[in-house]
């Protein structure tokens, strides 16, 4: 079980850093990860980053502690579970040091980000919502490595508030239903449901929220009658799904076993399914069964590429996000590097001396920043670096939509195959089995780990700056 701590850090960050770094608790510098910036160089980079934040603060940056149990994590694990936790909390927008600490009997990791983003300039919010988000995140990490979490206090709705309480989608898809049943035409339709309080907003996409929302709902994600183009044709009384239901799995169905007169209703269904899915496979031209099942591999190879295509698209946007930092953070030094390098012979080592981190730092970003050289040999400038970022963000938006069109037809017609395949007494395709490691064999294994701790092992360390 691991136990969160924030706190913030208003005027003793390079003491902070300094300390959470000591050698001695971190077996000499082993267990120093960092993001977005170096050890060595961290309290300077997020004073750069800093100076262009978005509104006024006090706080140089937060320390964030993990804490575990005794004999519950090796030091490996609790490094990993930390990198992992401050990962996704901060979202890949934050310069964070992580150090973890091993001179106590209980190991803790000690992660201390910077106060403002390096992505957006903006500043973090701590209150207790986000610090709610911090013991969840923590919880959920933990409980993938077969670790107990906290237990839940009173914050959490009860079981009965539970059973009582109503989604907001719901309420949309309700509102919807309703001015649907009355709306004359489309923008009737709009009108109704602005007449009900909620805010209409329309893109590629339909969204609702109301005035006690502050965000938007998409109506694709209640379902496929509610995409826009599928509202007009209820309207209008011309919509006609063109999905077919799972058949039901009688011989495994525990209701079938229990029920005779349900196992007669089952049977009875699963012939108006099939009869169903024969006339929408020869509505889409399917000509056979092989046919049938190249559609299925076709849409799940294509399905799997956009999928692989949009996360590459992400990844580049963050490495975007961190050559934007270091741009800035370039032409920040760059004055002072310059000033070193005109200086005489007799007075470089006392300039040296006084701006070392600076000087340290540019060498650092020069070097970091050479794979992006244009090919005049020169660094783009941050308005390439927007632009690119900008078409990426359009590609990440379309493919996304193209992405949940095609699971939606590879989740019909997939369907349709199963039918066929149940119907025909066709076994299911078996592939090799890709489930991650049962949260007991993963702690057993930790637990094995650990009684081998002293014995000598040679473990690679994590680097120290990206």
């Amino acid at each position: 079980m691991a136990i969160t701590k924030i706190h913030p850090i208003k005027h003793t960050l390079g003491k902070s850093i300094t300390y959470i770094g000591n050698e001695c608790k971190t077996e000499g510098g082993k267990y120093i990860s960092t993001f977005g910036c170096a050890y060595e160089t961290a309290e300077l980079e997020f004073e750069l980053t800093a100076q262009s934040a978005k509104g006024g603060g006090e706080n140089q940056a937060y320390h964030l502690i993990q804490s575990f149990k005794p004999n519950e994590v090796t030091p490996e694990q609790c490094h990993e579970i930390g990198k992992k936790f401050a990962d996704e909390v901060l979202g890949g927008k934050y310069e964070y040091v992580i150090c973890t600490h091993t001179d106590k009997d209980h190991y803790h990791n000690h992660i201390i980000f910077n106060a403002v983003s390096f992505k957006d300039h903006k500043r973090y919010r701590s209150d207790k919502k986000s610090y709610y988000r911090i013991r969840e995140i923590s919880d959920k990490i933990c409980a993938e490595y077969g670790l107990n979490v906290v237990e839940p206090s009173g914050r959490k709705r009860s079981y009965e508030q539970k059973k009582t309480y109503i989604s907001n989608k719901y309420k949309i898809k309700k509102a919807i239903d309703e001015c649907i049943l009355f709306a004359v035409d489309y923008e009737d339709f709009l009108r109704r449901m602005r007449d009900k309080k909620y805010i209409v907003r329309e893109d590629e996409f339909l969204w609702f929220r109301n005035a006690d929302n502050k965000r938007f709902t998409k109506t694709d994600t209640i379902g496929k009658a509610y995409i826009r183009g599928n509202i007009e044709q209820r309207i209008k009384g011309t919509y006609q799904p063109k999905t077919v239901d799972l058949l039901i799995d009688i011989e495994h169905n525990v209701k079938c076993r229990q029920s005779k007169g349900y196992e007669q209703w089952a049977k009875i269904h699963n012939l108006q399914l099939i009869a169903k899915t024969l006339i929408v496979i020869h509505e889409r031209g399917i000509a056979d069964y092989d046919d049938l099942a190249k559609r299925v591999s076709d849409k799940s190879k294509k399905l799997k590429e956009t999928a692989d295509k949009i996360k590459s698209e992400k990844k580049r946007i963050k490495e975007l996000d961190t050559v934007m930092k270091n741009l800035n953070m370039y032409r920040k030094l760059k004055p002072i590097y310059d000033e070193y390098t005109k200086k005489n012979p007799l007075m470089k080592n006392s300039f040296y001396e006084k701006h070392e981190q600076e000087i340290n730092l540019f060498r650092r970003l020069t070097s970091e920043l050479k794979p992006y050289l244009t090919d005049n040999n020169k660094l783009p400038s941050v308005k390439q670096i927007e632009a690119e970022k900008a078409k990426l963000l359009t590609d990440v938006s379309k493919l996304s939509t193209q992405y949940s069109d095609m699971k939606s037809e590879y989740s019909d017609i997939a369907t349709l195959k199963k039918n066929v395949d149940m119907f025909l007494n066709i076994p299911p395709e078996r592939e090799e089995p890709k489930k991650k490691p049962s949260l007991l064999k993963k702690l057993a294994k930790y637990q094995e780990q650990a009684s081998r701790e002293s014995k000598p092992q040679n473990h690679k360390g994590h680097d120290q700056e990206l």
